[in-house]
């Protein structure tokens, strides 16, 4: 059943941030030309956004800042984390898993169960339930960090996979046991068949990279590893047909009404996106945020960058906090989840550029 309707999991906070380093769109006006860039502004929205190729922070360095603004700014007893689960695709090692470092690096206890999942923009949705389901299980309060980082370029290097939409950031949300929570519920759907529409074919254990030397040379082989497909006018119509469809069924097994939420806080694909997903499920536009515009396209950050993007803005004394997460992407993976924020405690979007030393070495492993 990819519905759930699951009790007690109060969201305590929600904490976004981002590198600490800008590109403007427009930036790119010599290499592209200035009538392109403006009109891939119009189309998907971005003007400017965050990345992390020069400073070298992983996805994993921004999650731990933001683990750790929420728990100094709330004075969180450590111990009480009985979980922490790293949602993202941006893993810090193909072994071991990323959550084990990040809960030594913020200090929880031994106790603390920590595993990743691997996914991309429908992470953040996929981590809310599997989060939930803990605080069921008996956790008194678990973290869900997510958050994606591009690779590290050579200087001057420019891919050719659209290098102005996307953006790099990292979350953490705290969730606790709370017998009077509002309830998480939602509905979770993956269709594996249209796999090849957003894809890294290149860089796995499937299409090794050796045998690519072997066959290409090195350089050539370099290029396919790091190479990402998207097929823009099939997902476009994936978020058109598929996302919708999933809303529509979401509304009507919930008896939702749009009037109850303050915002859809939804995956930040690009604009045009955005704007034709909100008419076609006649969700007001004006509820969404759009914080693509500032940020990019983040991937598994975007969902709860726009929250605090959106709270930490403006007066939140009178607002109940109840809002709709929708993600969707790469698997085909895709989610919508309804949830009640604390918003006084969604925080505001702050810069990183700290790198984490992890003492390895070359020389370590000769």
């Amino acid at each position: 059943m990819t519905y759930f309707n699951l009790q007690n999991a109060k969201i305590k906070a929600v904490a976004a941030s981002v590198p600490d380093d800008v590109e403007y769109t427009t930036d790119y006006n010599d290499l592209f030309g200035e009538e392109h860039v403006r009109k891939f502004i119009i189309s998907t929205g971005v003007q400017r956004r965050f990345t992390s190729h020069r400073l070298g922070v992983t996805a994993s360095d921004l999650c731990c800042a933001t683990a750790e603004k929420i728990l100094t700014e709330l004075n969180y007893d450590r111990n009480k984390v009985d979980a922490l689960i790293f949602a993202s695709s941006s893993r810090d090692y193909l072994e071991p898993v990323t959550a084990t470092i990040l809960q030594d690096r913020l200090g929880l206890s031994d106790d603390c169960m920590c595993y990743d999942i691997p996914l991309g923009c429908s992470a953040y949705v996929y981590g809310l339930h599997l989060a939930a389901m803990h605080i069921n299980s008996g956790c008194r309060s678990v973290l869900l960090l997510s958050g994606s980082t591009g690779e590290q370029l050579p200087d001057g290097y420019v891919p050719s996979e659209i290098p102005m939409l996307f953006g790099n950031g990292g979350s953490a949300t705290l969730l606790e046991y709370d017998e009077n929570a509002e309830p998480t519920y939602g509905l979770l759907r993956s269709i594996g068949r249209d796999f090849k529409m957003l894809v890294s074919p290149f860089s796995g254990q499937r299409h090794a990279f050796w045998p690519m030397v072997q066959k290409f040379g090195y350089e050539k082989a370099c290029a396919y590893r790091d190479l990402f497909h998207m097929e823009g006018m099939d997902v476009m119509r994936f978020s058109l047909k598929e996302v919708v469809t999933m809303i529509n069924d979401f509304k009507e097994r919930f008896v939702c009404d749009y009037d109850e939420y303050e915002i859809l806080a939804c995956h930040q694909a690009n604009k045009l996106i955005i704007s034709n997903l909100a008419r076609k499920i006649k969700f007001p536009l004006s509820k969404i945020p759009l914080s693509i515009v500032d940020y990019g396209n983040t991937g598994c950050a975007s969902i709860p960058l726009a929250i605090c993007e959106h709270y930490s803005n403006k007066n939140t004394s009178q607002d109940s906090g109840k809002i709709l997460t929708c993600g969707f992407g790469i698997g085909l993976s895709l989610g919508i989840v309804g949830i009640t924020v604390e918003p006084q405690n969604c925080f505001p979007v702050f810069r990183v550029k700290e790198r984490y030393d992890d003492g390895l070495s070359f020389e370590d492993y000769k």
